[in-house]
């Protein structure tokens, strides 16, 4: 006899991400959060019991040193405000401190997290089915302070000049991107 059971979920992520990103530590912005509310899941330390949690998952954008954009993404966590959650873990290093309770993490930066920059680190670790590598967020900290941006070139004859300055100017600022 076949006995149907409710499907349960097992992580991963939210978002289909096409190219897998490469591996090293990059200036990044969180462009999208998922919120998920009532998922059973099986419980940690029993896994033959069944648990509805909330659970939350950010979308981060960066570019390589080329400028070509990529996308990556948290595995699902638990949506709680004990100290020794994931998410809590997860907000503390990417702020360098908690994040304020009674504050909406999901909200557009300065008050929450979307919009918010970070310097994460990425690995490649090899997936169980053996299918090349499943790219993961290994760390995350606040973005560093910048040191004061050097002047623009001045323009030279013979080396593009201005104008090669005001097409660069003009591709970033057609760029429709938000990192």
């Amino acid at each position: 006899m076949a006995v149907l059971t409710k499907s349960v979920s097992t992580g991963g992520s939210p978002w289909e991400i096409e190219e897998t990103p490469p591996k090293g530590t990059f200036v990044s912005t969180c462009i999208d959060i998922k919120d998920e509310f009532g998922v059973e899941r099986p419980k940690f330390d029993k896994p033959q019991e069944i648990e509805k949690i909330d659970r939350t998952a950010f979308l981060f954008g960066f570019r390589d040193r080329s400028g070509k954009p990529y996308k990556i993404s948290t595995r699902w966590m638990k949506i709680s405000g004990n100290e020794k959650s994931s998410l809590f873990q997860f907000l503390r290093q990417w702020l360098g401190e908690p994040f304020p309770f009674g504050k909406d993490y999901a909200a557009k930066a300065p008050e929450g997290m979307l919009g918010h920059k970070a310097l994460i680190t990425i690995s490649h670790e090899p997936r169980k089915d053996g299918s090349g590598v499943f790219p993961q967020i290994v760390s995350i900290c606040p973005e560093p302070e910048q040191a004061p941006q050097a002047a623009a070139p001045t323009p030279q004859p013979g080396n593009g000049g201005a104008h090669a300055l005001d097409v660069h100017a003009a591709a970033v600022a057609r760029d429709p991107l938000p990192f």
